[in-house]
């Protein structure tokens, strides 16, 4: 049985730094890492869940696969599963961005002998980027999925010092640049979003900052979006 990914998880899978192993942290169905062995992306994949439930079912799939032999799976917390050095790439998709932040915050060993950061948060992904830009790593791809009626981003980083400007950390130093249509997509998403809540308050005679940063935000993605015309 070959594994297929869906959009957002292929997405992510495309990041990965090939010819090197690679760590899925919180795996759950444990797709990804079977899906990275079977294309030989990656000559050993290293699978962790903390909960016991997603860790069985994972070692359940390995076995039926015929994977256990590089394709390992481990239970526990975060990256306390890791030693320094055994993974060139370490995967956390699916996870919120607060939560990423501290599970790579608490593993400084495993960072400094990791080349690259493949990374899905569900949201607070703003906030990722600047904790990463703070802590000496730089993004150097990003790439969205549209998958089940929602939008995701996957970033890559690698060690290096970057510096990131307010726009930037919100909508992605890549995605600026290269400007994908699924980004554009997703831009105006959130502008239809935004103008139905600022109609909304507006039915309600709201004001005051929420009004403010709404309409701050509005005039951003228009004049983002204004761009392509």
């Amino acid at each position: 049985m070959l594994v297929k990914l869906d959009d957002r998880l292929a997405a992510v899978a495309g990041l990965v730094l090939p010819g090197q192993a690679a760590a899925d942290i919180g795996t759950d169905h444990n797709y990804l890492p079977a899906f990275l062995r079977q294309r030989g992306v990656c000559p050993r994949v290293i699978a962790s869940d903390k909960a016991d439930g997603p860790y069985r079912n994972a070692v359940a799939l390995t076995r039926r696969l015929g994977l256990e032999q590089t394709l390992e799976v481990r239970r526990g917390q975060g990256l306390e599963v890791l030693n320094p050095g055994e993974a060139a790439t370490i995967i956390i998709a699916g996870m919120g961005g607060r939560l990423t932040i501290e599970i790579l915050a608490a593993a400084p060993a495993v960072l400094a002998q990791t080349r690259r950061l493949v990374l899905q948060p569900q949201r607070d992904l703003p906030q990722l980027r600047r904790w990463l830009a703070e802590h000496g790593w730089r993004i150097v791809a990003e790439r969205m999925a549209y998958d089940h009626g929602w939008y995701y981003t996957a970033l890559a980083a690698e060690p290096g010092e970057a510096v990131l400007t307010p726009q930037e950390a919100e909508f992605g130093p890549c995605l600026l640049k290269e400007r994908p249509q699924l980004w554009l997509n997703y831009l105006r998403f959130r502008l239809v979003k935004t103008q139905r809540l600022l109609e909304q308050l507006a039915a309600f005679g709201g004001s005051g900052e929420r009004v403010l940063a709404l309409r701050r935000e509005q005039a951003e993605l228009t004049a983002l979006l204004g761009q392509d015309k």
